[in-house]
């Protein structure tokens, strides 16, 4: 059987497709300076806590309005339609907005200089209440974006949430290998779509908590972290605790400081830390929002 080879390529060539590639902003230039911003068809894993999943959906609610935005005009948007893929028990999950917040996407996109309208219209929600429905979801997905060319990033919210979920109901091992293979068929599925079609994907996911000084792993395993290309640790940064802001913006609402830590990287080198900053708007009966400044 022949042996099949990669062909050469030049390193100028290279650079021009890398200079070709179209980038988003995250909405924060620390964090855009840190992972070198979001690629077309990179893969983006960020993480942290269960306790953190504040910071972990503004952040993904800012990139899915970020793909919307324009290309020009300073927005660094995609000018695309973006999808969101959500994981919830929509039994025992007590806040059922997490299926979508109109009102928190409607902020956002003032907050971004978008009409909400114009996200809305752009902007497709798919939703898994376990792992088998994940699976489906996921070819469902593909089959979205194999039909839609202007579909460029695919957010999925709570990534390893039912892998967690079946871990505390205490399920014996024959059945957390079988969560393992659903996982990996999840994400075969929705790499192998968002590559051939230069979709953004990006996903959060919790860790396990680790001792001071030491950057967690995400659960997920080692075919998550391999399949990744950029894989980033968010936790509140300590050292400078939070701080308070008054701005007409945010109605006299307060601002935290974030510990962003890239742990892989394609051509960076890693571990890599920054601060990222967020301010909290919204009313108090309702779970604070974060945006990204």
């Amino acid at each position: 059987m022949p042996q099949a080879y990669s062909a050469m390529k030049c390193a100028l060539d290279l650079l021009n497709q890398y200079d070709a590639t179209q980038k988003m902003s995250t909405g924060s230039a620390e964090l855009d300076s840190l992972i070198d911003g979001m690629q077309e068809g990179l893969f983006y894993l960020f993480y942290s806590t269960h306790e953190n999943q504040l910071i972990l959906d503004s952040l993904l609610n800012r990139l899915l309005v970020g793909c919307i935005l324009p290309k020009s005009g300073k927005k660094h948007g995609f000018e695309s339609k973006a999808l969101l893929f959500n994981n919830i028990d929509y039994y025992a999950d007590k806040n059922k907005h997490q299926l979508l917040n109109p009102e928190k996407i409607a902020t956002i996109s003032k907050y971004a200089g978008i009409e909400p309208k114009i996200v809305s219209k752009n902007l497709y929600v798919q939703t898994a209440y376990n792992l088998e429905h994940q699976a489906t979801i996921a070819q469902e997905i593909a089959k979205r974006i194999d039909s839609n060319a202007d579909i460029k990033l695919i957010a999925i919210r709570d990534l390893t949430k039912f892998i967690v979920m079946n871990n505390k109901a205490g399920y014996d091992t024959p059945n957390r290998n079988d969560d393992s293979g659903t996982l990996k068929k999840v994400l075969s599925i929705l790499y192998q779509t968002c590559a051939k079609n230069k979709v953004t994907m990006i996903a959060t996911g919790y860790c396990n908590v680790s001792s001071s000084g030491i950057v967690p792993r995400p659960i997920g395993g080692t075919y998550l972290k391999h399949t990744v290309n950029v894989i980033v640790n968010l936790r509140p940064n300590l050292n400078n605790g939070y701080y308070y802001t008054t701005s007409s913006n945010t109605g006299g609402g307060s601002s935290a400081s974030y510990r962003a830590t890239m742990t892989k990287h394609p051509y960076q080198l890693t571990p890599k830390s920054t601060n990222i900053y967020a301010t909290r708007i919204g009313k108090r009966k309702d779970p604070m929002l974060f945006i990204l400044d």
